[in-house]
C-alpha cells in the first residue's frame, strides 16, 4: 500500500512540477524558493541517475541468465531470462522468484540440469548484488559500492523488501538535501 501511495504523490508532484516555481513564491521568498527549485532538480537529476542504473541492472541480469541458460541448453531461456531482469528490481526475493521457473524446467530435463540452474541463479544473482548493483550505483547515482550496499541491507532490514527497494532512492534523497540545507564544509559568505 505505501508503494502505491509513493506512486500516486509522485504522479500528482510531476504533474504540478510545472507550476510549482510560482506556486513556492506564495509561501517562500524568490531567494528560498529558487533553491527549493534548484535543490528539486539535483534531485530529479540524481534520482534519474539511480533510474537509468536500475534499468541497466535490468539488462544485465537478464543477459546474464540468457547466456547462462543458453549455455546448459535451457529451452525457453528468452521469457525465463526477460523474467530475471524484471524481477531484479526486487531486491533478494525478485531474484530467487525468477529462479522457480527455470529450475523446474532445468529439473523437468534432468537431475543434473536442475542442479546446475539452481547454482547458475545462485551465482547470477551474488554477482549482482555484491558487483553489479555497487558499481552500477556508483557510476550513475554517485554513490559508493559500500554505502550502496549498507543502504540496502538497512533498507531490508527495516522494512523488509520494500525498505530495500527504496533504500536507495531514499539514500540519494537525504544526501541532496542535506548537502542543499546543512551547510557542512560550505564557507557562509
Amino acid at each position: 500500500m505505501t508503494v502505491f501511495a509513493l506512486l500516486i504523490i509522485s504522479l500528482y508532484l510531476s504533474i504540478a512540477r510545472g507550476r510549482l516555481g510560482e506556486q513556492l513564491r506564495i509561501v517562500l521568498n524568490d531567494e528560498q524558493s529558487k533553491k527549493f527549485e534548484a535543490t528539486l532538480e539535483k534531485l530529479e537529476t540524481d534520482l534519474g541517475g539511480w533510474t537509468r542504473g536500475e534499468i541497466l541492472l535490468i539488462f544485465l541480469v537478464g543477459i546474464s541468465t540468457y547466456l547462462g541458460l543458453s549455455l546448459l541448453k535451457i529451452p525457453y531461456a528468452v521469457p525465463l531470462a526477460a523474467l530475471a531482469g524484471l524481477l531484479e528490481v526486487i531486491p533478494n526475493i525478485g531474484p530467487v522468484v525468477a529462479a522457480i521457473p527455470a529450475v523446474i524446467v532445468g529439473f523437468g530435463i534432468s537431475p543434473i540440469t536442475g542442479l546446475a540452474v539452481l547454482a547458475l541463479s545462485f551465482l547470477i544473482q551474488q554477482v549482482e548484488n555484491y558487483l553489479f548493483v555497487p558499481k552500477v550505483m556508483e557510476k550513475s547515482a554517485g554513490l559508493s559500492p559500500v554505502i550502496t550496499l549498507l543502504a540496502l541491507l538497512i533498507g531490508f532490514k527495516l522494512s523488509g523488501i520494500v525498505g530495500a527497494m527504496l533504500s536507495v532512492p531514499v539514500l540519494i534523497t537525504l544526501r541532496v538535501v542535506l548537502h542543499e540545507y546543512l551547510p557542512l564544509g560550505k564557507s557562509k559568505d
